[in-house]
């Protein structure tokens, strides 16, 4: 394979069978699919708990890729492990006058593997396949049951192919960088434990990037197109998707690098499910998180990028309620936003004229 050594197509060969195989072991009967997803009285399992969704190729963000996409006729491929802890908290009535908090999902990890492969005239092509390889938490029964078994241990996540276009080798002189992109999640998961979606997802988005001297800035905007669900008197449904990151060169030659980034995802009209209750009067879902990173490419010749991110989730969901007062508007972490999210991410890009 040109560009890539022979030490690392085996790398690259193991990535590409693990994408596969992961892919193909989440495939399940529909029918089945359809009816999980159809139960639960409100409670729906089929949306996935992790809002976050990993860029496949280049990137120096956690939520953005780059504006520059793999080179043509080489590939791009890496690993990435995150952390997430209460990503779904229900608060339900209980004859304690704040309630009762509810873990459904309390701790989550997820592993990913993805690939990028790069087409003449700046196109790019990925996929990325990821398992959640252990959880723990209620599970949806337990909203309802105090005995009820707990969450199922671990299952496949949907996984996710890409195509992009950039701009970036006619705006390079500038420092600028655009890249347009459509990725979507095919839904061949497991559909019992919060790790996929009802049906498919689609996200059409644009990056923008801006690098000067030291500095690089980074923009994105998208949206996520859904099937509703609803869940706990939420209907998670169409979002929108914004991301904003800063990014700067602590030591010279790709040595290290730091950033800070902030993402959310507004939605596109009133959350409230078929559940909520008649006194909630309008529910906001705006799941938003910032994180910070450490990246180090090991000099400006290494094909190889290891990044360490963490941060906390951003309280932007809101729920107003009439009262005898009047209306009553609290702000609070809402579905698919963790209180606390790490992550590590190994990536390999193959050299190539910048």
């Amino acid at each position: 394979m040109p560009g890539v050594p022979r030490s690392n197509r085996t790398l690259l060969r193991t990535a590409l069978i693990r994408c596969l195989v992961l892919g193909g072991v989440g495939a399940l009967p529909a029918s089945a699919r359809a009816a999980e997803c159809a139960s639960g009285g409100g409670f729906s399992p089929c949306f996935d708990a992790n809002a976050l969704w990993l860029p496949a190729g280049r990137a120096s963000f956690s939520s953005m890729p780059d504006t520059r996409l793999t080179q043509p006729k080489q590939f791009g491929f890496g690993i990435a492990s995150e952390l997430l802890h209460q990503p779904v908290l229900l608060r339900a009535a209980s004859p304690d006058r704040d309630g009762r908090d509810i873990h459904v999902l309390d701790y989550a990890v997820d592993a990913s593997y993805f690939v990028s492969f790069g087409l003449p005239l700046n196109v790019e092509l990925s996929a990325l396949a990821s398992t959640r390889a252990h959880q723990t938490g209620a599970g949806a029964s337990g909203i309802t049951s105090q005995s009820a078994p707990p969450l199922q241990h671990n299952a496949v996540r949907d996984p996710r192919i890409g195509a992009a276009f950039s701009f970036a080798n006619v705006l390079a002189d500038s420092g600028f960088g655009l890249r347009l992109a459509l990725d979507a999640t095919l839904p061949i998961g497991d559909r019992t434990a919060f790790a996929n979606e009802r049906g498919l997802v689609a996200m059409p988005n644009a990056t923008f990037g801006y690098r000067h001297s030291i500095w690089r800035v980074s923009a994105e905007l998208g949206l996520k197109l859904r099937r509703a669900v609803d869940f706990g008197g939420v209907a998670l449904g169409n979002q929108g998707f914004v991301a904003l990151g800063v990014a700067a060169d602590v030591l010279p030659s790709g040595w290290l690098s730091v950033s800070a980034e902030a993402f959310g995802l507004p939605p596109l009209s009133d959350n409230r499910g078929t559940a909520a209750s008649p006194l909630v009067k309008e529910v906001r879902l705006f799941p938003a998180e910032w994180l910070v990173g450490v990246h180090s490419s090991f000099g400006s010749r290494g094909a190889w990028t290891v990044s360490f991110a963490a941060g906390t989730g951003i309280p932007l969901s809101s729920e107003t309620r009439t009262s005898p007062n009047g209306s009553e508007t609290s702000q609070f972490m809402g579905l698919t936003t963790p209180d606390f999210r790490s992550l590590v991410v190994l990536r390999f890009a193959a050299h190539g004229a910048s």
